[in-house]
């Protein structure tokens, strides 16, 4: 009784091990070979990864858990950075509030047309990464647009012990969709489509409301993303955050999202964006070059694909014999 009361529990947390170990083994060599990458700076460097790259991951994420996937981040958070400088007269929050509804109102409508045309979202979503380009460079005049009030920006720029406000803000964000990933309908609608399109369907589960969400979600938060690294930075530019497709996509990965859909974990993503953020900054504190950063990202993230490869094969084979052996004595 007592294995099978625990067997579930293993089955949630077996999906954690690999990254938590990939975490741990970054995080030591890192911080044995780089002085600067150590104590509260670490921890600082891997938190200021959450706002722009973590974000996106999450949204990322949660598209790929529904069986799709939205290329149109970068350009998305390129708009959100060039409207929350045109709105940054209704103050910081107000202008972010603008620019979120915006992205989370375009993502929808992608959503919404994938679901109703029937169209691969990898293909709509080229067509509105290039789209979306387009618009910001239209926003900011076709050159870079400067904040014009300079201090509306200062509350991002303070600092509490090894967290920022924008820090805060995405780890809030990050429980915020957990929560509503594992305990809501709609959360269980996701998963059920990304799982299992054609029995989610035959059971009644809707294949445009779920879609409209991920979307939605993903417009949203990769809109919060580049409104608040814009707003940090002072200035929105046409050409910003053209890699952060990559990076997110590549975090959410090495967290363990699944690419077939259906699994994984807004746990899953903090553990990637760590990861990546951790390698990122330790090398850049080490004065490593990018190409060396995008070398160790690559190995890393094909080292855990191999992994979780190898590990579902081998338990496919041994639930394939644990049937067989099941079923012998009775045939």
């Amino acid at each position: 009784m007592r294995r099978a009361l625990s067997t579930p529990l293993a089955l949630r947390l077996r999906g954690y091990v690999l990254p938590l170990v990939v975490l741990i083994a970054v995080w030591i060599y890192i911080s044995a070979t780089t002085e600067t990458f150590r104590g509260d700076a670490a921890f600082f460097s891997v938190l200021e990864g959450f706002p722009l790259m973590g974000l996106v991951a999450l949204g990322l994420a949660v598209t790929i858990i529904a069986g799709e996937l939205d290329l149109s981040v970068g350009s998305m958070a390129a708009v959100a950075g060039a409207i929350a400088v045109r709105a940054a007269d209704a103050g910081l929050v107000g202008a972010i509030v603008i620019a979120v509804a915006v992205g989370t109102l375009l993502g929808a409508i992608q959503g919404g047309l994938i679901a109703k045309i029937g169209i691969n979202s990898l293909v709509f979503t080229i067509g509105t990464l290039i789209l979306l380009r387009g618009v910001a460079w239209l926003l900011c005049g076709n050159a870079p647009l400067p904040l014009e009030d300079v201090t509306v920006s200062d509350p991002l720029l303070e600092r509490y012990g090894i967290f920022s406000p924008a820090s805060i803000t995405a780890l809030v964000v990050f429980v915020i969709f957990g929560l509503f990933l594992a305990y809501t309908r709609y959360g269980r609608e996701i998963y059920a489509i990304g799982g299992a399109r054609a029995e989610a369907a035959a059971a009644g589960v809707s294949r445009t409301r779920p879609l409209v969400l991920a979307f939605a979600i993903s417009g949203g938060l990769a809109s919060m993303a580049g409104a608040l690294a814009t707003m940090r930075g002072g200035s929105a530019a046409p050409e910003n955050y053209a890699d952060l497709l990559l990076a997110g996509a590549a975090a959410a990965l090495l967290g363990g999202i699944s690419l077939y859909g259906g699994r994984g974990t807004v746990l899953n993503v903090a553990f990637g964006v760590a990861i990546l953020t951790a390698v990122t900054a330790g090398l850049a504190a080490r004065g490593e070059p990018n190409s060396t950063v995008q070398l160790v990202t690559g190995v890393l993230l094909l080292l855990v694909i191999a992994v979780e490869f190898i590990a579902s094969r081998v338990a496919r084979r041994s639930t394939l014999a644990s049937d067989a052996g099941n079923l012998g004595p009775s045939g």
